[in-house]
């Protein structure tokens, strides 16, 4: 049984990026490595997992603010276009996250592991959800550098990100 009273994590925000180590599937890395440059450990904790499917739960569960950054093949949207989705959002529109290993019955995508987790009241207070939209086939890339259309839209995210601090 869950604690009706749990702890509260003393650090209002907490900034998950989500991704793998492939491509521009590693935005969300990137941006939480920007983020963790900017904000002290006062401020925000600052994680980044490896398509963590619903072991995401353990990371979020009675906290008070998560922001979320993940990847996405984003159907009739540029690359680099950044969306704020709910969890509904995510379930409804045709967006596919890149966190999960989709041909085995053991990863979950980000939308169904939310889902979990609203259903078993595991989700934090507020609950922010940004996606990045890549192209498909350069998730496999081996190299280090984004593609410059995420590079840039980086910045402007890492600002707002950074903005939601409460000091």
């Amino acid at each position: 049984m869950r604690d009706p009273f749990p702890a509260l994590d003393p650090k209002p925000l907490t900034v998950i990026g989500l991704g793998s180590p492939w491509g521009d599937d590693r935005v969300g890395w990137c941006l939480a490595d920007a983020l963790a440059e900017r904000l002290s450990p006062h401020q925000a904790r600052v994680l980044k997992l490896d398509r963590p499917g619903p072991a995401l739960l353990a990371y979020i569960a009675d906290l008070q603010h998560v922001v979320l950054i993940d990847a996405a093949v984003v159907t009739n949207t540029r690359i680099g276009a950044i969306q704020r989705l709910s969890i509904d959002d995510l379930a409804t529109r045709s967006v596919a996250t890149r966190n999960a290993d989709t041909s085995s019955s053991h990863g979950l995508g980000l939308a169904d592991t939310l889902a979990l987790g609203r259903s078993l009241g595991m989700l934090p207070l507020a609950l922010d959800i940004y996606v990045i939209s890549i192209d498909p086939m350069l998730t496999r890339q081996t190299g280090l550098e984004l593609t410059p259309a995420l590079a840039v839209a980086m910045g402007p995210l890492a600002d707002a990100i950074s903005g939601m601090v409460i000091e």
